[in-house]
């Protein structure tokens, strides 16, 4: 099991702490020395290399790099090194990816490149121009073609013993994994980068690396976090007096979304409008088009549909001429449209372009916006009053938010999931209200119509019989209507593939606890299958159901009529069992071996399985209701000690492993 996000959050805060911001004159000289740029400097005749100082420059301030641009390029045609020519193009490509003049082909630096590599045995040279590959890939949201060439780049940076690029390699596989929600081990990259980066008070890149910890809290809403984050990345920044458009138009970019959700409005707007003009400096269309889908979003918050919609045709306009291929940039403006034509109730445009931004994201795999896309295509369709398909979507985002919250293991995340169990079940009775008031409605208009039919005294017999029939076949229809809402209650706590209990179950079983039951204590369980991604990868899905199908028998074999199991998510289970403190290692020892003491009947054959468990007992009904989330996470860890000790046994959260 993985170390957990907030410990990783708390080394890079220590990391933080220990470089005390920019470094002193002396310590960056020794920075300077001892860290990657003595790389470079191996390759030029002296540490004091004009090339040299032109490429740092055009990273820190392009802008006054670009002044000396005219001078090397007088010293090129005068005849220098191939390393330094290498250097010198480097510069150039820094320069014009902030400067955004149209008449440049910035292509053209890289063939340049290529030459150079062509009649130069360096294999730095070869790599460098590999990352600007990857860069362009990933400036087209080509992320899998993009993360082998980093990773090609990083292999070689490592051989070389070229730190720089190795740290820029880090980062920017970091950035992969943020934007395919793999935040675990973003943070081991972002965390690596860092300590490079840090011994030569990369101050530029230290700041990007900031603002790019503080997506990472943006993507799982932790607003406070991640403001903290963009707070250090722009004191970095500042301190350091650079000049970098494309720099500051990302934490622009990142502290307006965070000031939308902690409303500070003023200073959203100024984050906003200050990332889309910086972001009209540099060639990135992926920082443009995400700084005018801020900017759109802020004029829908606004009430000023027509601006919204304006600049999220703007932002489409400029996706489909240069975005990449799989679509992501194009989705993202899509996206906005969805929003504004939703807010303006043209809800078939809306629905439209949501569907066409839901089919790429899910396509790429991209969960937080998936998760968004299935809540917006909730509300579209309960504004067009097709309540049903409205609770599919509002169950999609409700189940997807919670696998993603329970991958990422933070308790943070607990209060996350409670809020999206919240507002869903809201939603979902918000929705089987107005289904309700709508049939209801349709009965009474139907009733009426009938009583118009009781005039006429002729007919007096013959309507009162066809009346008792009508009113006979609505009642029936009520009827069937109210145990259909009522069977679609119960399925909303059982899981369907196991039918055990599932999380929602749960929720409510601890509100209502059978006191009595627990008078003497209860053991909380986590149990979690080892090496289950065996099963799904070598076999396929529909064995990993059968060994979950079968886990779940054996599990309620063991449990009493007052205990509980349930699916937490996944191979991932809980059992609440009512039992003493002196015979909780006992009851873990029982559940172990109802498990492990005989093979599991595959249809791909027999196999043996074990699991890894984590308990702790609770003293009363009352401290397992109000300490519930506590005494989840204490099992969890539990459980992740008897996963770093070897899988294959259980531990309680004040006992010893036991194998």
């Amino acid at each position: 099991m993985p170390i957990s996000i907030p410990i990783k959050a708390l080394i890079v805060g220590l990391l933080f702490v220990i470089s005390g911001g920019i470094l002193s004159p002396v310590t960056q000289a020794a920075g300077l020395i001892a860290s990657e740029q003595c790389y470079l400097f191996s390759k030029v005749e002296s540490k004091d290399n004009a090339f040299i100082k032109y490429y740092s420059l055009s990273l820190d301030n392009p802008y006054l790099a670009d002044k000396q641009t005219v001078y090397l390029q007088k010293r090129l045609d005068e005849g220098v090194t191939e390393n330094e020519e290498a250097l010198y193009w480097l510069g150039r490509y820094n320069i014009e990816q902030a400067e955004d003049r149209a008449e440049v082909d910035i292509t053209s630096f890289i063939d340049q490149l290529e030459r150079v590599a062509e009649r130069s045995s360096e294999a730095w040279i070869k790599a460098e121009i590999l990352f600007l590959d990857a860069l362009m890939l990933m400036e087209k949201r080509e992320y899998a073609l993009a993360q082998v060439k980093l990773e090609s780049v990083k292999q070689t940076a490592e051989q070389l013993d070229y730190q720089l690029l190795l740290a820029r390699s880090l980062k920017w596989l970091a950035n992969i994994d943020v934007e395919l929600s793999n935040y675990n081990e973003a943070l081991d990259k972002y965390q690596e980068a860092y300590e490079i980066f840090s011994v030569r008070s990369d101050n530029q890149q230290l700041a990007r690396l900031l603002s790019n910890i503080s997506s990472v809290y943006i993507n799982m809403e932790e607003w406070k976090t991640a403001s903290q984050y963009i707070q250090r990345a722009f004191e970095r920044y500042e301190k350091s007096e650079l000049n970098n458009a494309y720099i500051e138009s990302i934490l622009h970019i990142n502290a307006g979304v965070i000031d939308k959700y902690l409303v500070n409005e003023r200073q959203r707007k100024f984050h906003v409008d200050k990332a889309v003009k910086l972001s009209e400096k540099t060639r990135s269309v992926r920082i443009k088009t995400i700084a005018l889908v801020n900017l759109s979003a802020y004029y829908l918050d606004h009430g000023d549909e027509p601006a919204a919609l304006a600049t999220a045709e703007q932002c489409l306009t400029m996706a489909r001429r240069f975005g990449g291929s799989n679509g992501i940039t194009v989705a993202n403006c899509h996206e906005s449209l969805s929003e504004a034509f939703l807010s303006s109730q043209r809800t078939d445009q809306a629905l439209y372009y949501a569907q066409l931004a839901l089919s790429v994201y899910e396509a790429n795999r991209i969960q937080h916006r998936m998760i968004y896309m299935y809540e917006l295509l909730a509300k579209i369709y309960e504004s067009n009053h097709n309540f049903q398909q409205a609770l599919v979507y509002y169950k999609k985002y409700s189940d997807l938010g919670k696998t993603y919250l329970f991958d990422i293991r933070r308790k943070e995340l607990f209060d996350m999931q409670e809020r999206y169990d919240t507002h869903v079940k809201e939603k979902e009775i918000q929705l089987l209200k107005a289904e309700n008031a709508l049939n209801i409605s349709r009965l009474a208009e139907k009733k009426a119509s009938e009583n118009m039919l009781k005039l006429g005294t002729a007919l007096v017999i013959i309507l009162l019989y066809w009346l008792y029939r009508r009113y006979s076949m609505l009642n029936k229809d009520k009827q069937v209507l109210e145990q259909s809402n009522a069977q679609l209650m119960t399925q909303s706590n059982i899981d369907p593939l196991t039918t055990l209990h599932n999380r929602r179950y749960l929720e409510h079983w601890l509100k209502e606890i059978p006191t009595s039951e627990y008078r003497n204590g209860g053991l909380v369980v986590v149990i979690d299958i080892d090496y289950f991604k065996r099963f799904n990868d070598e076999f396929g899905h529909s064995v990993g159901d059968e060994v979950l199908v079968e886990m779940a028998k054996r599990l309620k074999s063991v449990v009493r009529q007052q205990d509980v199991v349930v699916r937490w998510g996944g191979e991932e289970f809980i059992m609440i069992l009512a039992c003493r403190e002196s015979e909780s290692e006992r009851v873990l020892k029982r559940i172990q071996q109802q498990i492990t003491d005989a093979d599991f009947v595959l249809s791909c054959g027999k196999y043996s399985l074990t699991v890894s468990m984590g308990g702790i007992f609770t003293s009363s009904a009352e401290q397992l209701s109000q300490e519930w989330v506590s005494l989840l996470i204490a099992a969890d860890r539990a459980l992740y000690q008897v996963k770093a000790s070897g899988r294959n046994g259980y531990q309680l959260s004040s006992g010893s492993t036991v194998t």
